[in-house]
């Protein structure tokens, strides 16, 4: 019971920061991959062909 009275109330700090860690990540992989499909979807523009 003694930690009780002298322990942290708040969360770790190290686990709040796996979990923005995890966040970050997972937005980073999401937005990336929108624009990987984003470029590949997209048509190129084609050159005229030069005779």
């Amino acid at each position: 019971m003694a930690f009780w009275l002298g322990g942290s109330w708040g969360p770790d700090p190290l686990m709040v920061l796996l979990v923005i860690i995890l966040l970050m990540r997972f937005l980073l992989w999401s937005c990336l991959g929108t624009y990987i499909d984003y470029k590949l979807a997209r048509p190129q523009p084609r050159r005229p062909k030069q005779d």
